[in-house]
């Protein structure tokens, strides 16, 4: 598959704005940062803002200190040889499938992202963008099926171990493709679900056309971001995640040493 996104230089990713063809969540032809691409539509729901002040906040703390923690996804059995998603395709996968054996109860939906650079926070709004989220969790959990790279499909925690391939200070950070340069995915894509404000801290899906949003990838915007496209599915915190962004880069805005989603987690938030 594939991706578009993040424009080739940081001027043209900070000035210009609106996604392209991603390659490493662009390979792409306009500052497409954000794995976003197409024309921005209309603004759909507000996004809340970042979950909390990041003054104060210890990056290297647990994200989901009190919160109640995913105590495991239920094993997934699928056909590694079906010729078709045995989700049924992106809208078939429910939120309720998502969370199959995750304790009900209030509380947001959010994700914990550990990296080298610290830990970051992301509440999930599944008002806004229900299938993006399903999908998220359903990949961090591991019962989401996909496709790996024999193209077989498989369930499991997909998100562990996989690189930030794309970073630019003061536009986004990009990551979620098992191939790390922005070329991969899941096996799939996800359906345009919203054109929402990309505020500092939104958590949004890349793109793989300007009508296709990744099943995978998904940026966190640290500064100026694109403008309203689409599949924004939460906020995040971002002392880390600029820290991230700061890191040394190759030409292709990969940093030089690998930054990880060393383990992602889901959790019910107060």
């Amino acid at each position: 598959m594939h991706s578009r996104l993040v424009a080739l230089s940081l001027a043209a990713a900070i000035a210009a704005v609106v996604p392209v063809t991603l390659a490493s969540c662009s390979s792409s032809t306009t500052p497409a940062a954000s794995g976003n691409s197409g024309d921005a539509g209309p603004e759909a729901a507000p996004q809340r803002p970042p979950p909390g002040d990041d003054a104060g906040v210890d990056p290297n703390a647990d994200p989901l200190l009190g919160c109640t923690k995913d105590p495991g996804a239920p094993a997934v059995t699928v056909d590694p040889n079906a010729t078709t998603d045995p989700a049924g395709g992106a809208a078939a996968f429910t939120l309720a499938k998502a969370l199959d054996g995750f304790p009900s109860g209030a509380g947001t939906l959010t994700a914990g992202i550990q990296t080298e650079n610290g830990n970051i926070k992301c509440e999930l709004d599944e008002a806004a963008a229900p299938i993006s989220v399903a999908n998220f969790i359903g990949l961090a959990r591991g019962t989401r099926p996909y496709q790996d790279s024999a193209k077989k499909w498989k369930t499991g925690r997909f998100y562990d171990g996989l690189t930030w391939h794309r970073v630019i200070p003061g536009f986004v950070i990009q990551g979620g493709d098992p191939q790390g340069d922005g070329t991969g995915g899941p096996g799939y894509d996800l359906v345009s679900e919203n054109h929402a404000s990309e505020r500092l801290g939104a958590l949004a899906m890349a793109a793989t056309s300007p009508t296709m949003p990744s099943g995978s990838q998904f940026y966190i915007v640290i500064g100026k971001g694109p403008a309203s496209d689409y599949n924004v599915f939460g906020s995040c915190t971002t002392e880390s995640a600029m820290a991230v962004a700061n890191v040394p880069v190759d030409g292709n805005d990969a940093p030089k040493t690998p930054v990880h989603m060393i383990k992602v987690e889901i959790g019910r938030c107060p």
